[in-house]
């Protein structure tokens, strides 16, 4: 990998909530979506419970590793909020009382008309040689403080707060005090093949080293990252992207970043979709309602769901059909005849082993029918996961045709 040379952030979460799991902590990843964006670079996710020690030591540690620590939580009025002691216990610096921050607190709590209790004067307080950070949404103020190198902005663990405190004025701040070198994101979508696979692959694509190389891998889809240094020329970037594009083939269903924002599968159905003027009935089973949560009301006409294949294809009248991928085709040639929908989505499925199933979709509009049949395995909320993929990526396949 080459040397780094955008700074570095440490994410850092506190609480005995959040590193137990009695709080899932959403700030970490949201934060990390807002330096990426940004164009710094997330070394490393830290989170420790409330103890003043392992707070000092851990301020201490990060100001010698990164140039950027956003944290949250901490601030509060009651005992285990430590944050501010334990920064000024860590660089040396005295808690002075913040006349400013006591006023907007008291103002915030007769606007709730609600008596402010004696113990929210802590908040109050804050390290000398820090900047304060307004809250006009709660009670906590955050402040802004560098060590001998990193710069530490500390928020609410209040999800609202800390995200308002963000685009008040975190990212105005960051902008302005450190000179980023913009990178170019493109992510390539991919339905259909493991992440292992498509590392075999792309190992024969003669791929720069300046080009940073990550993947996502999730459930049903993976995500493969290709990070370009700032100033990387435009033609050698479409090139390396047409490259990679194709030694994997129709495995990949989008590329985002090229002019084009596509966030997830069921997004790009969307978007094609609504270009298209298409709308969409359909006819689930595995799935149980998955696939038509990911569809928009204004494209969905009519979403059926029944509890087994059988089912469906009674209420089709077609009693004598077996399962089929035949029969799922039939059954959405059948609905079309009569549909006010432009396209019909059928999908059946049969168990053929222990948490095993195969799953058969047909999707039917006035030019083209297209079916396929796909094994899944594993848990039921796995297999309905990848059904409801399969659904999806179908209709995709039947727009672009």
């Amino acid at each position: 990998m080459p040397k780094r040379k955008r700074p570095t952030v440490v994410i850092f979460s506190q609480g005995d909530e959040v590193i137990t799991g009695a709080t899932v902590d959403t700030n970490a990843a949201y934060l990390s979506q807002q330096c990426q964006q940004l164009g710094f670079d997330i070394i490393r996710h830290i989170t420790v419970a409330d103890d003043m020690a392992e707070l000092v030591q851990l301020m201490r540690d990060i100001d010698g590793m990164a140039d950027v620590c956003l944290c949250t939580g901490g601030l509060g009025p009651t005992q285990d909020d430590l944050t501010s002691e334990a920064y000024a216990q860590a660089f040396g610096l005295p808690l002075s009382f913040d006349e400013e921050t006591y006023n907007m607190m008291s103002a915030y709590f007769e606007k709730l008309n609600v008596p402010m209790a004696e113990v929210n004067r802590k908040q109050a307080y804050l390290p000398e040689k820090s900047v304060r950070i307004d809250n006009y949404w709660g009670t906590a103020a955050g402040f802004v403080g560098t060590g001998k190198r990193c710069r530490f902005y500390f928020m609410p663990g209040v999800p609202y707060e800390m995200r308002n405190m963000m685009a008040s004025f975190v990212v105005d701040d960051l902008k302005q005090t450190f000179h980023i070198e913009k990178t170019t994101l493109i992510t390539l979508r991919i339905m259909g093949m493991g992440e292992s696979s498509i590392q075999q692959i792309i190992n024969e694509i003669n791929i720069p080293d300046v080009v940073r190389v990550s993947f996502r891998a999730g459930l049903p889809e993976n995500e493969l990252k290709l990070t370009f240094p700032n100033g990387y020329p435009d033609k050698e970037l479409r090139a390396c992207i047409g490259a990679v594009q194709y030694a994997l083939g129709s495995v990949i269903y989008a590329v985002d970043g090229l002019g084009t924002n596509v966030d997830s599968l069921a997004d790009c159905v969307d978007q094609l979709m609504q270009k298209n003027k298409q709308s969409l009935l359909a006819v689930e089973t595995l799935s149980q309602g998955l696939f038509a949560k990911q569809c928009n009301a204004s494209w969905l006409k009519s979403s059926q769901v029944f509890p087994l294949s059988g089912n469906a294809i009674e209420a089709m009248q077609m009693v004598k059909e077996q399962v089929s991928e035949k029969t799922a085709l039939m059954m959405a040639k059948k609905l079309a005849e009569t549909s006010v929908a432009s396209m019909v989505m059928v999908q059946l499925y049969q168990e053929t082993g222990k948490n095993k199933s195969d799953i058969y979709t047909a999707v039917v509009d006035n030019a083209s029918a297209l079916s396929s049949t796909r094994e899944v395995s594993g848990r039921t909320d796995r297999q309905q996961i990848v059904a409801a993929a399969a659904g999806l990526n179908l209709v995709r396949k039947t727009l672009l045709n």
